[in-house]
């Protein structure tokens, strides 16, 4: 900026406001007063007018210009021009003329404040460069989430590449701004049925640090059917538009109503974010011809979720949806959230959030983890239980073959090696590395000494004998004693 052209311009007929400012959500081309009302009603540009006549104007920063079809127009500063140019004439903000006049009568002579200093920006790339270092990085209070990511979406409308802003900002996380950009119009783009629902999701002020609490998620992004490229933070829908469509109208309408919010989102491994993730599961899996008990099943799950949301009705519709990423946006929009307790006493999926698959293990066992981490086992008992049988013998094999030893040791004369050898040879590594806390539940795995269900027995019986089925409850049961078994054997 050393080098930029410093001038001093008349505030009311040199310089014009910046009908792109990605502040504003109006049209371009409107009048100038326009602009101003707007600045004043939703940017708090009155405070900077009382400002102003206290403490006088403070020079430390001048606005930033550029010149577009022979007219200097503020690309930074908009919002101190507004409150210079209302207090020269308090009629460009109707709605606040009173107020205005009021303030500006204290002002010794409004002449003085009349000329201003300006800095003139080479070009718009120049000038966008540091408005994006001011407002996208630590320098000064951010933008809300969502300006910050209009303002890197406006210039992708402009015709530049991901690749591009990347490159020319290269002290910014880019990435990430276009990530909540194009989530957000994913989420803007859905045909709601309800149209309070449509004009929610467009406001300026909507939530988005509460979407960002799911779409940060890797198992949310999985289940949504999103894909994120991490090179440009571009995103694509994979999943069918009528499923996520479905997804989008439960997550908007919760955070309108206040039944989820950053509070309530906080941990992913927390008892509400797990409930609230296998509502969204159990809202994907349902069928349009799924029995009446399941529906009955499914409303009384929403319900609890219903009665979190009546607890939240400060930060409901009605609320001050203030939105920024950790400042009082989240306080507002959390009021009451601490009485939510949106979760049922049983789950219906495994919680696989703590199991983390080592990148040297085959692709089948990420898999795998995948597929139990969906599949509802309320409704299919058995099938997870067969997967669980499955997981327990692959994740043993692809551990052992990762150390390099050799599990034939032991297994029949033709070298194949079941569950069973797998126990065995687990049983004996853990008593090697001296990992005595895993050896109790890998016999009552194999044996069944401290009971049937989740035994070795009870796999092989419910997998072979065609007398023998599972419950939802054989599956926890069963879960609950292999998990901290396929932790330890999962570590890197």
């Amino acid at each position: 900026m050393a080098t930029w052209e410093e001038l001093t311009v008349d505030i009311v007929n040199g310089v014009r406001l910046d009908p792109r400012n990605v502040r504003l959500d109006i049209p371009d081309g409107v009048p100038e007063s326009d602009i101003v009302q707007d600045l004043f009603t939703n940017e708090k540009a009155l405070n900077l007018v009382e400002g102003i006549t206290k403490v006088g104007l403070l020079t430390h920063e001048v606005p930033i210009v550029v010149e577009r079809d022979g007219t200097l127009v503020v690309v930074e500063g908009n919002r101190r021009v507004a409150a210079l140019k209302a207090i020269q004439n308090p009629y460009l903000a109707p709605d606040h003329q009173a107020r205005i006049s009021k303030l500006a009568q204290s002002i010794e002579s409004r002449d003085e404040l009349r000329q201003i200093t300006v800095k003139k920006a080479p070009t718009q790339d120049d000038a966008d460069q540091l408005i994006a270092a001011l407002h996208t990085g630590n320098q000064r209070v951010a933008w809300s989430p969502a300006r910050q990511a209009a303002f890197f979406q406006a210039q992708l409308d402009g015709g530049k590449t991901a690749e591009q802003l990347v490159a020319q900002y290269p002290t910014i996380d880019v990435r990430k701004f276009i990530t909540r950009s194009k989530i957000l119009g994913l989420f803007r783009g859905v045909s709601f049925a309800d149209p309070s629902l449509r004009d929610y999701v467009n406001r300026r002020r909507f939530p988005v640090s509460t979407l960002a609490r799911l779409y940060e998620n890797d198992k949310f992004l999985q289940l949504a059917g999103i894909e994120i490229d991490s090179d440009t933070g571009n995103v694509e829908l994979r999943s069918p538009r009528v499923l996520f469509e479905r997804l989008a109208t439960k997550i908007v309408s919760d955070i309108r109503d206040g039944a989820i919010n950053t509070r309530v989102l906080n941990r992913t491994s927390g008892e509400r974010y797990v409930a609230y993730m296998d509502e969204l599961r159990d809202l994907l899996n349902e069928n349009e011809d799924s029995t009446a008990d399941h529906s009955a099943s499914h409303e009384s799950s929403s319900s609890n979720a219903g009665s979190a949301g009546s607890n939240h009705k400060e930060g409901g519709p009605n609320g001050e949806h203030r939105d920024g990423d950790q400042t009082s946006s989240d306080t507002e929009s959390d009021a009451g959230s601490d009485k939510a307790k949106p979760f049922p006493r049983k789950r219906n999926y495994l919680n696989t959030d703590n199991l983390t698959v080592p990148t040297t293990f085959p692709a089948s066992i990420h898999e795998i983890v995948k597929e139990l981490s969906a599949i509802n086992i309320q409704r299919f008992p058995n099938a997870t239980l067969d997967l669980l049988r499955t997981f327990l013998e692959k994740t043993i094999k692809a551990h052992a073959e990762v150390l390099g030893e050799d599990i034939k040791k032991g297994s029949n004369e033709q070298g194949f090696v079941y569950l069973s050898n797998c126990l065995v040879w687990l049983e004996e590594h853990f008593k090697t590395t001296g990992q005595t806390a895993f050896i109790q539940p890998v016999q009552k795995i194999r044996g069944g000494r401290y009971g049937f269900v989740g035994s070795k027995a009870h796999l092989d019986a419910t997998n072979h004998n065609h007398h023998i089925f599972a419950t939802p409850d054989d599956v926890r049961e069963c879960w609950a004693t292999i998990e901290g078994v396929m932790k330890a054997v999962l570590k890197p």
